[in-house]
């Protein structure tokens, strides 16, 4: 044991001699750089997301169908996706932008384009993106991107007018060529503290990224009806959206994913009766409700 000072961050617990927080990392850190400012969209410890903004914000979604790379098919059925998301957006208020078959370029200048935008009026921002994956790349119409590339532009620093504000994610896309067999489950028996006026957040606070699938497996789509993934989140966001918090809904999400749908690949056998789970990265730091926009 070192004898270091420890501190466990608490802001309200830290005093004079209490030893300093330090990161696990090695090398030095410059902390001279200017702090970036953002409006403060909601009180310090308010504890649902201000969704009562003049409007409810803008919702894109990037649907990639036919590829201009050999060997990638084209996917079938991701038109139903992309209209029934944009319905149910609409429907909860969202300004919904459809981009078909855009290439890395456009992607990246169309998402730092929406970066610079104001969004002081808006409740928050949704981003969609349908299309074929691997671990840790997506697919553009012309080359693979990494995900992150989406969501780079509106951490705080970078985009002030969304500080605070829910950043959401939604990506159908494979994430590898892994396949879920799933288990059968069987029954076991037959039968008060102060607020200041102003706060600092992390920049990387408020943001929510959900895939379709866990890493390095496969995510299921059919050609007639959808993805299963979108499926079920177009079904919970359309019959629970302003009613219950996004990471409850996201719940039923993955249920509705998880039990509801099985692959029916009979002439293949390998792919047959498969299952599938999404999964949610969450940096929230509030509930976030879809209530009506008056």
């Amino acid at each position: 044991m070192s004898g270091e000072p420890q501190n466990n961050g608490n802001l309200e617990e830290q005093r004079p001699n209490g030893g300093n927080d330090v990161s696990d990392a090695w090398g030095s850190h410059d902390s001279s750089s200017v702090r970036p400012y953002g409006k403060m969209p909601v009180d310090r410890n308010a504890p649902y997301y201000n969704m009562n903004h003049k409007y409810r914000g803008m919702a894109i979604i990037f649907n990639h169908e036919h590829f201009d790379i050999h060997s990638l098919k084209s996917r079938t059925g991701t038109n139903v996706d992309s209209d029934n998301l944009s319905k149910v957006l609409k429907n909860l208020g969202f300004r919904v932008t459809v981009l078909h078959n855009l290439k890395s370029e456009d992607i990246n200048h169309y998402i730092r384009q929406t970066a610079e935008m104001d969004h002081s009026d808006n409740d928050c921002l949704l981003v969609a993106v349908l299309t074929h994956g691997e671990l840790g790349m997506l697919y553009a119409k012309d080359t693979h991107y990494k995900p992150d590339n989406l969501w780079y532009y509106f951490t705080a620093d970078k985009c002030p007018t969304l500080a605070g504000k829910p950043k959401i994610f939604f990506i159908q896309a494979c994430q590898g060529d892994k396949l879920d067999g799933g288990i059968t489950l069987t029954s076991r028996t037959e039968t008060d503290g102060s607020s200041s006026a102003s706060y600092r957040i992390p920049i990387h606070a408020d943001f929510l990224i959900v895939f379709s699938t866990v890493p390095g497996y496969y995510s299921w789509r059919n050609t007639t009806r959808g993805s299963w993934f979108m499926q079920a989140l177009c079904e919970e966001l359309r019959y629970s959206a302003t009613e219950r918090d996004i990471l409850t809904l996201l719940t039923f999400v993955c249920q509705k994913v998880a039990l509801d749908f099985e692959s029916n690949t009979p002439d293949m056998l390998t792919m047959h009766q498969q299952k599938q789970v999404p999964c949610i990265t969450s940096m929230l730091t509030r509930l976030l409700v879809f209530g009506n926009k008056k």
